[in-house]
């Protein structure tokens, strides 16, 4: 039997009409008569196409019309119907480059001819209807998950509008309030320490640092462990000195008891680097630190959170505003790399109207592609719009953000005014001369705001005498003044050297082989996960979806 196919193929202003003539295309049952032809194979075919058009005349018209059914297989957006007893027409748009594309019409009246081959002596229609009913029900569930799938999507982005919109009548609010910079006296000196009885050199050095974020280990380590350091020396559970060689030397004298979290967290440290002597070099320190480099670090990290836990308690920190400070932080961030993603896809959807890049994109991914680019950023616009209307918003309101309380910033003014009292007492008119005791305290707090040079400047332009060598030959002033004996010792080098300098250059270079050393024993790998796969059988051609029939 011969069957002529005419089928015509539009693509933009293009159109292709194919004619050609096959033979045994028609399978006799004893109860039916099938035409199964596929026109495209799944990646066959690699030229995208608006509009496929069909149509297959029958030989003679069928007394009922129920007697002829009719199916297509490929893309769900297909359609093939019954123009009248003995026509059928297909169409389909947008085919995409690689898509299937068949149909299947079968007839209960014996109007073909067929060769020997083609004929099957048994009923077959039962099977082709629940072949067929089986393949709708596959195509309507995966139809009705995808738009199901819309469903929730647009369920979803409405509800992060609505949020984003409630947060931002928020943020109008809170606009609308007064700062919450609380006006406070501002010091441009202060001489006492602030909490002398209760502060800590690291409590100190983090308000003193404090920029309304928190400060890493790191930026703030090396001065508050040196200063904690002599703070230990102070309260006599350690003892410092050093020898002709510049060599600073630690001693654990006491106890634990009496110590602040943080200074607890230092006291340990030097336990361990001690390994049971009764005096080390502050080298050990370092040696610590390269062969126990994540204990090292573990202990810096607690010794800072605990100074930090401990201004929460205080209230001088408030850490729900500071939660929203880094979350506000990143506010200008995110604004600037949403708008710049969404121009380079909108500056994407218009260069495919470009010819050159229309045909390459099409010929890809399909027609389909640049609509469906242009409808998700239609889609999108409005929560572009939103988002950075709102983060605006959040980059207005950070600046307003007070992470310290009113404590906090009085006591942060403190700090800064002390540290500059330091700086410049010999400049200042003072009447009351400063005992030694107070300067014993004054190079605690230096050395945590790294201002310890000047404060020994300082202290040598008031107390020339305690640089005489004669000086330190009394025992009294090392039991005395430890931290002054310690600090300008100057037995051994009389103008050129502090050995406080050395004891921060030993503890910072001891932090640095930690991060070294993790840094070189951290591996990492990646891993690689797959899906399952799908495979078909043989023999036939086996349609993956149907385009609907009747």
């Amino acid at each position: 039997m011969l069957l002529a196919w005419e089928w015509k193929i539009k693509n933009g202003n293009r159109k292709i009409q194919i004619s050609y003539t096959v033979e045994d295309v028609v399978t006799d049952y004893k109860d039916c008569q099938e035409i199964y032809w596929q026109f495209l194979a799944k990646g066959q075919n690699s030229i995208p196409a608006k509009k496929v058009t069909g149509k297959l005349i029958l030989p003679t018209e069928v007394e009922n019309l129920e007697n002829l059914r009719v199916w297509g297989h490929g893309q769900l957006n297909g359609k093939i119907e019954k123009l009248n007893n003995s026509e059928v027409s297909f169409e389909m748009d947008n085919l995409s480059p690689g898509a299937m594309f068949e149909i299947r019409v079968v007839t209960q009246d014996k109007m073909f001819i067929t060769s020997s081959n083609k004929i099957h002596n048994y009923n077959y229609l039962q099977t082709i209807l629940k072949e067929e009913q089986q393949w709708s029900e596959e195509s309507n569930s995966s139809s009705n998950a995808f738009k199901m799938t819309i469903i929730i999507l647009f369920t979803i982005y409405g509800l992060i509008l609505i949020i984003r919109i409630i947060n931002i009548i928020r943020l109008l609010k809170l606009g609308k309030e007064e700062n919450k910079r609380d006006n406070f006296r501002e010091f441009k000196y202060f001489r006492d320490i602030p909490r002398e009885k209760t502060a800590t050199p690291a409590e100190a050095l983090y308000l003193y640092r404090f920029n309304k974020k928190r400060l890493d280990t790191g930026t703030i380590q090396s001065n508050a462990v040196s200063a904690t350091i002599l703070d230990l020396c102070y309260k006599k559970k350690i003892s410092l000195r050093v020898d002709e060689k510049d060599n600073v030397y630690i001693k654990i004298l006491s106890d634990k008891n009496d110590l602040q979290n943080d200074e607890l967290e230092i006291y340990k440290l030097l336990k361990e680097a001690s390994k049971g002597k009764e005096e080390f070099e502050i080298k050990e320190l370092n040696k610590y630190a390269k062969n126990k480099y994540y204990e090292y670090s573990t202990i810096i990290n607690k010794f800072v959170n605990s100074a930090r836990n401990s201004l929460y308690k205080l209230g001088l920190i408030d850490k729900r505003e500071e939660r929203t400070y880094a979350r506000y932080e990143f506010a200008e961030g995110k604004k600037t790399a949403l708008k710049y993603s969404y121009m380079f896809f909108a500056i994407l959807c218009l260069t495919a109207y470009f010819p050159v890049f229309k045909v390459r994109l099409t010929y890809a991914s399909g027609l389909g592609i640049i609509n469906g680019l242009i409808d998700i950023l239609i889609a999108l616009l409005p929560w572009v719009l939103i988002s950075m209307y709102y983060w605006s918003l959040q980059i207005k309101e950070k600046n307003k953000i007070a992470v310290l309380t009113y404590e906090g910033r009085e006591e942060k003014a403190k700090w800064k005014g002390l540290a500059k009292f330091m700086q410049e007492y010999s400049m200042l008119d003072e009447r009351d001369v400063l005992s030694l005791v107070v300067w014993e305290k004054y190079l605690i707090y230096a050395t945590a705001f790294g201002i310890a040079d000047k404060v020994i400047e300082q202290m040598k332009s008031k107390y020339p005498e305690v640089f005489i060598k004669e000086k330190w030959d009394d025992e009294t002033m090392k039991d005395n003044y430890p931290i002054i004996y310690f600090a300008i010792n100057p037995i051994y080098n009389v103008n050129t050297f502090h050995s406080i300098s050395n004891l921060s250059t030993g503890v910072s270079s001891a932090y640095s082989t930690s991060m070294r050393e993790i840094a070189s024993h951290t591996s990492s790998s990646g891993s690689g996960g797959g899906g399952g796969f799908s495979g078909g059988g043989g023999g036939r051609w086996w349609p993956e979806a149907g385009m609907g029939g009747r």
